[in-house]
C-alpha cells in the first residue's frame, strides 16, 4: 500500500505540473513538504497536518484541492494508524487509547 504522504504528494505535483500555473513552484514546495510527512495525520509538525495542509491551500487560492482534503481524501489510512497506536509507549496516551477503546489490537502479539 503507497503511504498517504506518498500519494499527497504525487498529487500536488500532478497539479504543478499539469496545469503549469502561477502556483506550480507553490504546488511543488507543498509536495516536498508533504513527502517528508509534515501534513501526516500524526505528524509532529503540526497538532492536525491535513488542517494545515488545508489552511495553506486556502491562502493561496487553491480551494479545490483544499476541499480535497477537507473532504478527507488524504487522512491516514486504518494501517497508518494501527501503525503510529502500536508505536505509543507513553502510559498516558495508552490509557487513553484503551479508555477511548481505540487501542491497537494486540490479541497476536508476542
Amino acid at each position: 500500500m503507497t503511504p498517504t504522504k506518498t500519494r499527497l504528494a504525487a498529487e500536488l505535483r500532478k497539479i504543478a505540473t499539469q496545469y503549469k500555473t502561477d502556483r506550480s513552484a507553490q504546488y511543488e514546495a507543498l509536495a516536498v513538504r508533504a513527502e517528508a510527512g509534515e501534513f501526516d495525520d500524526y505528524s509532529d509538525v503540526h497538532i492536525c497536518g491535513p488542517t494545515a495542509l488545508h489552511f495553506e491551500l486556502r491562502a493561496m487560492g487553491a480551494l479545490k484541492f483544499a476541499a480535497r482534503v477537507a473532504a478527507g481524501e488524504f487522512d491516514a489510512t486504518s494501517e497508518e494508524s494501527e501503525e503510529w497506536a502500536r508505536k505509543q509507549t507513553d502510559p498516558q496516551i495508552i490509557a487513553i487509547m484503551e479508555a477511548m477503546g481505540i487501542a491497537p489490537d494486540r490479541s497476536a502479539d508476542q
